[in-house]
């Protein structure tokens, strides 16, 4: 069976209340402000990001979201160039960055993550005033085990530290496999709109997934 990557197509969905006055920019590496970025603030994250987001946070301040990539440390053998992922979330503070919450995964052997560009969000599900980051990534193999894809997401609820929460749903590889999903004990503790809106990015990268 051969996967069909979905393709990381220059398209980043943010959903803002207008109310919130959240200001977001998503940038690439054509972009000059992709690298006026960089300038000012470093790569703070190993290899090279494929994707920067900026959001100004009314009383919160200035938060960016690095998702990087970098050569596989670990043998792989399911891509020519398999990469391993590293992203971060960085508040601006006097002309330099603090990091908030890391995120890490690595090719090794027959497996491969990588992100789906076009299902990571920022999103003020809940109206609190301060955004979630969604972080989805796939995690190609060869092999007959079902295939993880997985919704991080990343909040600050009742306090000034990030924490995560997770929603993993097993893609069968085989047609006797069952479709399953796994849902950790922080995303169950999470607010129903937020929870929503991770399963709604979810079911959205399933059906954006051709597997045979």
């Amino acid at each position: 069976m051969i996967f069909r990557t979905l393709i990381l197509v220059a398209a980043f969905m943010i959903s803002v209340p207008s109310f919130a006055q959240l200001q977001t920019g998503i940038y690439f590496s054509s972009d000059k402000k992709f690298t006026e970025i960089i300038e000012d603030l470093g790569n703070p994250l190993p290899g090279n990001p494929v994707m920067i987001v900026k959001t100004f946070v009314p009383k919160h301040g200035s938060y960016v979201w690095f998702l990087n990539e970098s050569k596989a440390k670990n043998s792989a053998y399911y891509d020519d160039n398999p990469k391993d992922l590293h992203a971060g979330i960085f508040l601006e503070d006097h002309g330099g960055i603090l990091p908030q919450i890391a995120f890490n995964d690595f090719a090794a052997g027959l497996a491969q993550p990588k992100y789906l560009i076009n299902s990571c969000e920022i999103e003020d599900a809940n109206n609190d005033g301060f955004p979630e980051f969604y972080l989805t990534y796939f995690e190609e193999s060869d092999g007959l085990d079902a295939k993880p894809l997985k919704v991080i997401v990343y909040t600050r609820l009742g306090g000034d530290k990030f924490s995560k929460s997770k929603i993993t749903a097993w893609i069968p590889f085989q047609s006797e496999d069952q479709y399953r999903e796994a849902k950790d004990t922080n995303f169950r503790l999470l607010p129903q709109d937020i929870r929503l809106k991770a399963e709604q990015i979810l079911k959205k990268a399933k059906n954006d997934i051709s597997i045979f």
